[in-house]
């Protein structure tokens, strides 16, 4: 982040970043997900500044997960009467996470992350938008970028999130997500609630050692930034540099698309001969976005799910190869055949 940019007021740099990425277009109405923590509270005040230079109408989605009790219901006031002296109309709901975390046998985490988007979507659909606003911040994409390295990531998990993303975990309905302050520090938003007496409210769980996150966060990165006091740059910098490159592989997958990938009766068929003469590099987008296509999500798919269709494409004729979500991959004469069974 250059130092002209630390010297503008927070407002205008958001303003700046939303225009720059297209994360809204007027007019529309966007959902705004509020916790009731500094990040969600502080965009929830920056967007309020500038709807009406974005041209939107602003709903708050506040979800009360079941899981901490009275202090989650004091969150639930907080939001209720801060949406009320803003003068946003806001939806807040309860939901009981830790049965969806049962049923579907996920981490907690996942489950509440499940649970909250569903909820977003129901929202969305109700007020009519199909975009919701998130607070995510430029510390919470290095530790998610840090998160993904330390389990294990190829490329597209190591550029983190992106500013606008679409939500795919949804059935038939889909969800844009929005993130404003992705470019925006952690000191930087607490010193903006201060500015404007905002008073956030601290959740706990944040401080939980059970989750992996606040370990990076408490743990790791303190001693990461023994090594290197800019760590949190150093980190973004990978995950831009990485945005950059796999933009450049996406334009390469569809340019050859059509010389190497047909339709035949619900199936995807690979010509061999076109594929096996691909880099490496190239091979693992061109296959990505072929189980994109034929799932109509990445949902379940992992790094080792694209490297096993790789073996796949030395394996002599009559082979198969099982992927997630009832998907294979039959090796046939001169070709790949990729069909739902």
């Amino acid at each position: 982040m250059s130092l002209k940019s630390q010297k503008e007021p927070l407002v205008e740099r958001v303003f700046a970043f939303i225009r720059q990425h297209s994360l809204v277009s007027a007019p529309e109405t966007l959902v705004v997900g509020v916790s009731g923590g500094p990040d969600s509270v502080c965009l929830l005040h920056l967007l309020v500044r500038l709807k009406g230079r974005l041209g939107v109408r602003l709903h708050v989605a506040h979800l009360n997960h079941m899981l901490r009790g009275v202090e989650a219901e004091a969150d639930a006031e907080y939001v209720s009467e801060l949406a009320h002296r803003l003068g946003v109309a806001a939806t807040l709901e309860q939901r009981e996470v830790k049965s969806y975390q049962a049923r579907h046998r996920l981490s907690l985490e996942e489950a509440a992350r499940q649970v909250r988007y569903q909820f977003f979507a129901a929202v969305a659909e109700k007020v009519g938008a199909n975009r919701v606003a998130v607070g995510h911040t430029a510390d919470d994409q290095a530790e998610t970028i840090l998160m993904h390295l330390v389990r294990g990531a190829g490329a597209y998990g190591l550029q983190g999130m992106q500013p606008l993303t679409q939500w795919e975990s949804l059935g038939d309905r889909r969800l844009m997500v929005i993130r404003p302050l992705l470019k925006v520090s952690r000191r930087e938003v607490e010193a903006y609630c201060e500015q404007h007496a905002l008073a956030p409210r601290e959740d706990s769980s944040n401080l939980s050692a059970s989750y992996l996150r606040n370990r990076l966060r408490y743990e790791l990165m303190p001693l990461l930034r023994g090594y290197n006091p800019k760590v949190n740059e150093a980190l973004l910098r990978t995950a831009d540099t990485l945005a950059g490159e796999l933009a450049f592989f996406e334009q390469q997958v569809s340019q050859i698309w059509g010389k190497v990938v047909s339709e035949e009766e619900g199936a995807l068929v690979l010509k061999a001969k076109e594929v096996n003469s691909l880099h490496p590099a190239l091979q693992r987008y061109l296959l990505r976005e072929i189980l994109r296509r034929a799932l109509g999500s990445l949902e379940d798919i992992e790094w080792k799910h694209i490297e096993k269709m790789r073996a796949a494409l030395t394996l002599p004729r009559g082979k198969r190869v099982i992927l997630p979500r009832r998907l294979t991959l039959y090796v046939e004469k001169g070709r790949y055949k990729l069909a739902k069974n």
